[in-house]
């Protein structure tokens, strides 16, 4: 069925729709911020605008890449500065080490491998073994329990507790560790007493004597038996000290000297000492009385061999010894008992031996100097990089800079380790010597170069490619701003244009409106 319009109400629907049109334009306009969405509406300007838009979203896509590289620089930059920190204390580590020495003291030194866990070999309920330092302090460990229930650790945590002046510790070496007796003061003589078993000492290979050489079984009780000495005492063991050292010629024929013998020595402040006897008195007592002159000079037996003994006098000072003179027994004629090597000639001196060489605080900082390095190759292995590019294992990476991705830049990785190219090739195991110690400073201060030279190297990179990213950021927003503003509506015209078109419609309706009552007012009238 056909509709009929007058010209009026046709003029009307012809307003109305041509508003509608428009209006939804500037709608459209309004709600997006632009007035061309197509080639259709301008070719030119829509043609620019998305071309300036792809370069923008281009240039956005190459400083992606490029901030990637940047993280992996600063990731590089951030582990080479904990690698020169831990390089700086090393330097400080050997520098304290250099400046700490060599110290002298009294050891006894084993080869052998022996750690803390280590058990007594061999050795079984009822053995023991025993240290009496010079001033006359005893330590006795007795075993208990199962053969090889016992650890070298437990012998050396009760010694140190009993403070008898005598240390055990344990020094890391090349092949394990070995034990150290050592005079706590660095100064007074100790003995490994002849109580101690046979079984307990001889684990400690290689213990050698400056008085009474190496190592031997003779020296020491069999299993747990009551050591039986010359005279009463126990002349058996191993002594330890710096002092010089004489003994008579040869051994006493008898337990006792005669009466009418003397003895004069230096004492350690070098004044002269002498001992006499109007009796005839055992040989313990000689050296009890000598002993109480306290003079600094220690009066003792000294094996000569299996049940042979002497009677030696020791510095307890360090110092020489010097025999003045001596009479009776100590002057024999016969040359049995005497200092003096021939009748008649009685100066005789022994001469101080060499203290033993403590590297001990060296050697700790030796070993944190090692276990630094390791920690430099777990910050170099472990360097967090994004896209697996770890710079200092001699991985590199290629960074396009711009949109055409042209001329990209090639950054090399070098490959960096603790003996490569940072040269700490030293050991702090070897820090017994200035000269190793001196060693290992000169390559940490190279390695401190490499590293400096490195942050710098990679300093240059990240330096110029953080210029390129702002570049290339600034450009892709100017780049994007001017494509949006060529297709870009004037809202404020477009909003006025929306009043208006609304009044223009509400207009058109009303007249629409008025048109169709006219006409159908006529129709009744002719109806």
């Amino acid at each position: 069925m056909s509709v009929v319009f007058n010209a009026a109400t046709a003029a009307n629907v012809n307003v109305l729709q041509t508003t509608n049109k428009l209006f939804g334009i500037s709608q459209k306009r309004v709600a997006t911020g632009k007035s061309i969405f197509g080639a259709a509406d301008d070719a030119t300007k829509y043609t620019m605008s998305e071309t300036m838009l792809s370069r923008s979203a281009n240039l956005n896509r190459v400083n992606n890449n490029i901030s990637t590289a940047l993280k992996t620089l600063e990731s590089t930059d951030l582990a080479l500065k904990q690698v020169r920190n831990l390089l700086q204390q090393m330097n400080t580590m050997a520098s304290e080490a250099l400046n700490a020495g060599s110290q002298t003291t009294i050891q006894a030194t084993s080869t052998a491998n022996i750690g803390e866990t280590t058990a007594v070999n061999g050795a079984s309920a009822g053995m023991r073994l025993s240290i009496t330092s010079d001033s006359g302090q005893n330590f006795t460990y007795t075993l208990t329990g199962a053969t090889g229930a016992t650890t070298w650790g437990q012998v050396a945590q009760a010694l140190n507790n009993a403070n008898i002046g005598v240390t055990m510790r344990f020094q890391v070496n090349g092949t394990g560790s070995s034990i150290f007796l050592e005079a706590t003061d660095g100064k007074t003589g100790f003995t490994i007493d002849g109580a101690t078993s046979q079984q307990v000492i001889d684990d400690l290979t290689g213990i050698n004597s400056g008085y009474d050489g190496a190592y031997a079984a003779s020296r020491f009780i069999n299993s747990t038996n009551v050591p039986s000495g010359f005279g009463g005492s126990n002349p058996y063991g191993l002594r330890f000290g710096t002092g010089g050292a004489v003994s008579t010629a040869s051994t006493f024929a008898a337990s006792s000297v005669a009466a009418g013998t003397s003895l004069t020595f230096l004492g350690a402040d070098g004044v002269a000492r002498t001992w006499a006897t109007t009796t005839a008195k055992n040989l313990d007592a000689v050296i009890a009385e000598i002993n109480a002159l306290n003079a600094g000079v220690k009066a003792e037996f000294v094996q000569s061999g299996a049940g042979q003994f002497r009677i030696g006098l020791r510095n307890l000072q360090g110092n020489a010894i010097t025999v003045l003179n001596g009479t009776g027994a100590f002057d024999s004629v016969s040359g049995l008992a005497r200092f003096n090597a021939a009748s008649g000639s009685p100066i005789v001196q022994g001469n101080p031996i060499l203290a033993s060489t403590n590297n001990a605080r060296r050697l700790d900082l030796g070993q944190q100097y090692e276990s630094y390095k390791t920690e430099i190759t777990n910050i170099i292995v472990n360097n967090v990089v994004q896209a697996g590019r770890n710079l200092l294992r001699g991985e590199g990476m290629s960074v396009i800079l711009n949109e055409f991705a042209a001329n990209p830049i090639a950054i090399n990785g070098v490959n960096t380790t603790v003996t490569g190219n940072l040269g700490l090739i030293a050991l702090g195991s070897s820090w017994t010597t200035s000269g190793n110690i001196q060693t290992s400073l000169g390559q940490t201060q190279s390695a401190l170069t490499v590293v400096n030279n490195l942050q710098a190297q990679f300093g240059n990179y990240s330096s110029f490619i953080k210029d390129r990213y702002d570049l290339n950021k600034e450009f892709s927003t100017n780049m994007k701003t001017l494509g949006d503003d060529l297709v870009a509506a004037d809202v404020a015209e477009e909003s006025a244009k929306l009043t208006a078109l609304s009044t223009q419609q509400q207009f058109a309706v009303q007249a629409f409106s008025a048109g169709s009552s006219n006409a159908q007012s006529l129709l009744r009238l002719l109806g």
